[in-house]
């Protein structure tokens, strides 16, 4: 994966594992519980193992699919469902906009943070160089929205710009510990970070500018500056992300369900969220394509991992991911293809059978 992600020659595709796929059957293979999961470091690495032994993807990653590790460590106060993951039921800035009330994260000691390291540290040792290893994080404005409810931060942005910026700085200082840690702790080939905020169905691109990437590229920064050779990851699974803009943060890869459906729509007539949809339907894959300009960026995608993986039929989830490796291949309209690790464009839901999800396997072991 990683000789993938740089764009050099690998004997087959690499195939990425996100989050914690399938959740029900590799913690029933584990005898574990999600709850009790979350809780213990050792469980954490053990069911990255298992999923790896289970479906055959060459990474694993820590945290997986919890989005809460950071807004915990800043005061807010987290519900542990036994089968699912954490959810926060109490946001510190919700009725009090003092910040003040919020921690300053220690990661040796701030709720699961240490929790998560010691996992990543863990699953290296269990899985030596077999496995990629990826360590997961939440933008800060993500993190801003746990702590202070997002209805509440829109309105934020509009009526005290200055307080959300205050905010922000808060917590991309807290959050850039957490991640000086874990790339400190040698454990990790690659950070993941978690930015859903550039979406456009959730912000303008005015406030995209203003209040998501300046303090998302601090943190970008903070992980190069750690370990220049740990690998730096970008996580969009939105419907409608800002792609011309993700591109330009210093990241190697990104991670994405549609690309830049918009221009794909305009450029080439293919609505992907329809197409992705349909076994079949996106034979190109556009959004697989290198930019136009500059060295590409690796791309990490992008079956469709609910209507495709959990919907249809594992010959149909194989023919998709097949599709989206031909298209990675030069071709008069795409001579210079991005670097490409076949995944699907988030998690895969609990519920996915399992021969759909090793299905992905299958179709990266058949090779170029």
């Amino acid at each position: 994966m990683a000789g993938a992600l740089c764009g050099n020659a690998t004997d087959r595709p690499a195939l990425a594992y996100m989050f914690l796929g399938g959740a029900r059957h590799v913690l029933e293979q584990a005898g574990t519980r999600m709850a009790k999961t979350q809780a213990d470091p050792a469980l954490m690495a053990e069911a990255q193992l298992c999923a790896a032994e289970m479906f055959g993807h060459d990474s694993a990653m820590v945290p997986w699919g919890c989005l809460t590790v950071e807004a915990e460590a800043f005061g807010g106060r987290i519900e542990q469902p036994l089968d699912y993951y954490p959810i926060i039921t109490g946001r510190p800035l919700e009725d009090d906009r003092d910040l003040g009330r919020l921690a300053r994260p220690d990661p040796s000691i701030s709720g699961r943070m240490p929790l998560a390291i010691e996992a990543l540290g863990q699953l290296r040792r269990g899985a030596g160089d077999d496995l990629f290893i990826i360590g997961m994080v939440v933008s800060p404005f993500l993190v801003a929205c746990e702590l202070r409810g997002m209805t509440n931060l829109l309105l934020d942005l509009l009526t005290d710009p200055p307080w959300v910026e205050a905010l922000l700085d808060h917590i991309t200082e807290g959050t850039g510990r957490y991640v000086e840690a874990m790339v400190a702790s040698g454990a990790v080939d690659a950070v993941m970070f978690e930015n859903a905020g550039a979406n456009r169905e959730l912000i303008g691109p005015h406030h995209l500018t203003q209040f998501v990437m300046p303090w998302h590229k601090r943190l970008l920064a903070t992980a190069r500056a750690t370990n220049p050779d740990a690998l730096l990851i970008e996580h969009n699974c939105a419907d409608t992300p800002y792609f011309s803009d993700i591109l330009e943060n210093d990241v190697d890869a990104i991670s994405f369900a549609h690309g830049d459906v918009a221009a794909i729509k305009a450029n080439h007539g293919i609505d992907c969220r329809l197409s992705h949809a349909t076994p079949g339907a996106c034979p190109n894959r556009v959004c697989l394509h290198a930019e136009s300009q500059g060295q590409p960026k690796a791309r990490i995608g992008n079956v469709d991992h609910a209507r495709i993986v959990l919907g249809a039929t594992a010959d149909q989830v194989y023919a998709e991911a097949r599709a989206c490796i031909e298209s990675t291949r030069p071709a008069p309209d795409n001579p210079t293809p991005a670097p490409f690790v076949l995944s699907t464009g988030c998690e895969i839901p609990f519920k996915a059978s399992v021969e759909n999800i090793k299905a992905l396997a299958r179709a990266a072991r058949a090779g170029f």
